[in-house]
């Protein structure tokens, strides 16, 4: 038996990922900073960088748009739960990691070691936040995939590999500039003639074949 395969047309694009980077505000600046230049290295776009929400005009729905944008999230957890939300009921970096679950994005969390949490500022910890931060850690920690970050090196190199297996899939959208996007009209065209010659290979190879219509 012969088989005419139509023929797919594919053409290169140069496609950034948004990465949604969470983590609480005043006790993570380095290693938020360090993940940013990681995520600009590898040629990608962070976003969501660490903005405290009181400077924020209208900060869930800023933070919602963001993670909507974006097709990976990542979480730093040090050892705050950090700004509650206007209820109470959860801070700004669990709600985020939550509503980014929600969504379906892919996520994975860089939580630093006991070694480097003895290197933060943690006096100030409210026992009550304490608790809802370990009930959150641990959650966490069942979820989805977690580095252990010692040094801000592990940093980038966590998020160096792992963008690299996020870059090839093509369920995530991502993010393509405009000159990269091939001519329509021209694609249009080439496979209109695709068509047409495959059309053309059918029907030479019908006369070709016996008829049996009368067996």
């Amino acid at each position: 038996m012969i088989y005419i395969n139509f023929i797919e047309y594919r053409w290169p694009m140069r496609k950034k990922l948004q990465i949604f980077i969470s983590s609480t505000f005043a006790d993570l600046v380095a290693e938020r900073q360090v993940a940013v230049e990681a995520v600009l290295k590898a040629g990608h776009i962070p976003a969501g960088i660490g903005i405290e929400p009181f400077f924020l005009e209208s900060p869930m729905e800023t933070i919602r748009r963001w993670i909507d944008e974006s097709d990976v999230y990542i979480l730093i957890l040090g050892g705050i739960y950090g700004t509650m939300l206007p209820d109470d009921s959860k801070s700004y970096t669990h709600w985020e990691y939550d509503y980014a679950g929600e969504l379906g994005k892919p996520r994975f969390a860089l939580v630093l070691t006991d070694e480097a949490l003895r290197q933060k500022p943690y006096d100030f910890v409210i026992a009550a936040d304490y608790q809802k931060f370990q009930e959150f850690k641990q959650s966490v920690i069942e979820d989805v995939s977690i580095f252990h970050i010692a040094e801000e090196w592990h940093v980038r190199w966590v998020i160096h590999e792992k963008l690299k297996e996020y870059k090839g899939k093509n369920d995530l959208d991502g993010w393509v500039s405009g000159k990269n996007i091939p001519d329509v009209q021209k694609l249009l065209e080439e496979n209109a003639s695709l068509l047409r010659e495959n059309a053309r290979l059918h029907a030479e190879l019908k006369k070709t074949l016996p008829d049996t219509s009368q067996s």
